[in-house]
């Protein structure tokens, strides 16, 4: 015990509190927790809205998903009912969906497998790159409205597609009864445009678009490395002209990378382990890290790399010449950089273990952050002060909460936008709605 006391003693000189970030923790907040109407018989592994905040429009519908393979589709109107429910959606566990406008949506397995559905459970189209757990899958689109789909698996490997998106949408869904497991469009996915081999396992990645240019990047941690890495996603042939999507292709070119622990001594102080992007503001990211005993939060500033032609010539670098003392004030300057960038960095007090998985979620307003534990409690971060103001006590004491999701609830006034809710499930088998209490 003492020697944990002066590991956490030791770490409090890290921590950053918030200096006016963003408007700090709005109320009324979610309290109030709802079980909704769907059969659970495993450990919930995924909870997910289709066309959420993220796509600027009322959550549809919420996916849920469990170690039994199986998929249930709940309202997002209270009581929160079963809509819908996939047995065997997968060969194994659905680990991560993700959601694009129409509805599409792209999930991936334990067995490393992608598969993509329409909004009315039909499969368009599957494949498995991944040799291991495909922990992940994001979903976006490009400046043309070309889509973008990257998955991460525990292979050390992150695979790019770029999918038909045309071939979708023409695709007009049947009536009668057909095997679930045979793909209506055989070859909509395609193979990856690109593949990024790393040292090490990745732990998440978000697309995001770059404030001037509006270039897409994918940014990516990985385990063992305090780093976030920026991959840009640009087009070699004439996307938003060409009249067939299957002739769009992609270049992928690592630009860079930051750290989010510039002064630190440790060799590895921390991983990070889960990236969320404010809903408020794109070069915003809270990052939720697998730091022992408690999880460590960070709001960072994404520090875009300049692009190719923003860099000096070699014939300006020959005429100044290098030495030892300007090699390390340039490195000093990058270090301060990254420094300034992090703008909170705090204990959420959150248990965890090293088989933990860290998620943290935004607010729909930006206002805060909500994170997960292994106690079986969702802490409500302030993102102003960096201090936990909400705790949300319903999942059985000491169990896990595996993941988080946060939106709006549908059957509001004007816009369609009901109360802010936030999902949570985990191993205990259940799923809560936090609501706003009336």
């Amino acid at each position: 015990m003492l020697e944990e006391k002066r590991q956490y003693d030791s770490s409090l000189k890290f921590e950053k509190k918030g200096e006016g970030l963003v408007t700090g923790w709005t109320t009324p907040a979610p309290s109030k927790p709802v079980e909704p109407e769907a059969r659970i018989s495993s450990n919930v592994l995924c909870v997910r809205g289709v066309n959420g905040f993220d796509d600027n429009e009322v959550c549809k519908a919420i996916f849920i998903t469990s170690a039994d393979k199986s998929w249930s589709q709940i309202s997002t109107a209270k009581p929160f009912g079963l809509t819908k429910s996939i047995s065997n959606a997968h060969a194994s566990p659905v680990l991560s969906i993700s959601s694009l406008p129409g509805p599409y949506v792209f999930s991936t397995s334990m067995s490393g497998q992608l598969m993509v559905h329409d909004g009315r459970g039909q499969l368009l189209d599957k494949c498995r790159d991944h040799m291991k757990y495909a922990v992940q899958v994001v979903s976006s689109v490009t400046r043309h409205g070309k889509w973008i789909v990257a998955t991460a698996g525990w292979d050390q490997k992150v695979h790019i597609y770029a999918p038909e998106q045309a071939l979708a949408e023409r695709f007009e869904p049947t009536t009668g009864s057909s095997d679930d497991e045979t793909p209506h469009l055989e070859g909509l996915l395609r193979d990856p445009v690109h593949t990024i081999t790393l040292p090490s396992n990745p732990e998440s990645m978000v697309i995001v678009q770059h404030p001037d240019t509006q270039d897409t990047y994918l940014v990516l941690s990985r385990r063992d490395s305090t780093f976030l890495y920026y991959y840009c996603i640009t087009p070699t042939s004439a996307e938003s002209s060409s009249s067939r999507p299957s002739e769009a292709t992609y270049s992928v070119q690592e630009m860079g990378k930051q750290n989010l622990a510039p002064h630190s001594n440790a060799w590895i102080a921390f991983t990070p382990s889960c990236l969320a992007v404010s809903p408020t503001d794109p070069t915003l990211v809270a990052v939720a890290t697998s730091h022992l005993p408690h999880m460590k939060l960070i709001i960072v500033r994404l520090l875009f790399p300049f692009s190719s032609s923003d860099f000096v010539s070699n014939d300006d670098v020959q005429t100044q010449p290098q030495t030892q003392a300007s090699q390390a004030r340039a490195a000093l300057a990058v270090q301060d950089r990254e420094d300034k960038a992090i703008k909170l960095h705090v204990s959420t007090m959150s248990p965890q273990t090293p088989y933990s998985t860290p998620q943290v979620v935004w607010r729909p307003g930006g206002s805060g952050v909500f994170v997960n534990a292994d106690d079986g409690v969702v802490r409500g971060i302030d993102t102003d002060t960096g201090k936990v103001v909400s705790l949300l006590r319903a999942h059985e004491v000491g169990s896990k909460v595996r993941t988080l999701y946060a939106g709006f609830e549908s059957g509001g006034d004007g816009d369609g936008k009901g109360r802010e809710i936030l999902v949570s499930g985990g191993f205990d088998k259940k799923v809560f709605v936090w609501r706003v209490a009336a």
